[in-house]
């Protein structure tokens, strides 16, 4: 039985040196052979780098990838256009795709597709570098596996957020000085979902108590297709559950799509990257 094991892993160790030799002769064969033997040697150039074996894409490569894993699998240009989203939006999206949807695509790919959106689309200048920036949005972002095909995004929108985004005049907007506040988008892939009155369906829970928002809710975008729409909710620093020594916060949104309650909880204070947290003490 050990043999026959044996026997087996030295047979798939062998195909896989196939394989990586067909790769390589690929790569390094065929210049100016046309255009299908262009995008040939662009797929073995882009499985070396899934492998490490080749450490940075060129711009035409990172178009290549995008529109190979990308483009027009759930929405065309149009969409990409028109899309209400911030710089961590993009992070969030490919983020998503990767390890909530299942689309195969590494973590280095998603890297290169994200910047490649962010180069190619409108976006809000941050004077963060993009590690910073990834690693606040992860900070932040919550979200859910989609009850009734129906997914669920949060972020809490602290001014650490807004600022890694470029969005700093949000402070001042979403009074950050008075209020917690979230950001709350909901996703269908099929069919629409109608607006609802978030006031009435999110509550903020502390180890001290739960609370209700401080309305009105603010509804920042709705698709024309309905698939999307997001809003923002707040609720009032001044409520005694809301004290200093407070670990953790759990916002619960009820019945959007007719589902159950959907729960996203942020331990806090909330840990940021250094780059952040010296920028900030400075500012």
């Amino acid at each position: 039985m050990r043999k026959a094991a044996f026997w087996a892993l030295g047979v798939l160790a062998f195909l896989a040196a196939i394989a990586l030799s067909a790769l390589l002769m690929l790569y390094w064969s065929g210049e100016g052979m046309g255009g299908d033997l262009d995008n040939l040697k662009r797929m073995a150039r882009l499985s070396m780098f899934r492998h490490n074996l080749v450490k940075k894409l060129g711009a035409d490569d990172a178009t290549f990838l995008y529109q190979q894993t990308c483009y027009k699998r759930c929405h065309g240009e149009a969409a990409m256009i028109t899309a209400v989203l911030s710089q961590a939006g993009w992070i969030q999206v490919v983020e998503r795709m990767r390890l909530k949807e299942n689309v195969y695509v590494s973590g280095r790919e998603a890297d290169v597709i994200i910047n490649y959106l962010e180069e190619k689309y409108p976006k809000t200048k941050s004077r963060f570098s993009y590690e910073t920036r990834k690693k606040v949005h992860v900070a932040v972002w919550r979200n859910d596996m989609g009850q009734n095909d129906i997914y669920a995004d949060v972020i809490f929108a602290t001014k650490e957020y807004l600022a890694s985004i470029g969005a700093d005049y949000l402070v001042n907007t979403y009074d950050l000085d008075h209020y917690l506040v979230f950001i709350v988008n909901f996703t269908v892939h099929e069919g629409e979902i109608t607006l609802s009155n978030l006031d009435g369906q999110c509550t903020l829970q502390t180890p001290l108590g739960e609370m209700k928002t401080t309305p009105p809710w603010q509804l920042r975008f709705q698709t024309a297709d309905k698939h999307h729409y997001e809003g923002v909710v707040r609720f009032d620093k001044n409520n005694p559950i809301l004290a200093r020594d407070v670990k953790w916060l759990k916002l619960v949104v009820k019945g959007v799509g007719g589902t159950g309650a959907r729960l996203f909880s942020w331990d806090v204070p909330i840990a940021y990257p250094d780059e952040m947290k010296s920028t900030m003490a400075n500012s």
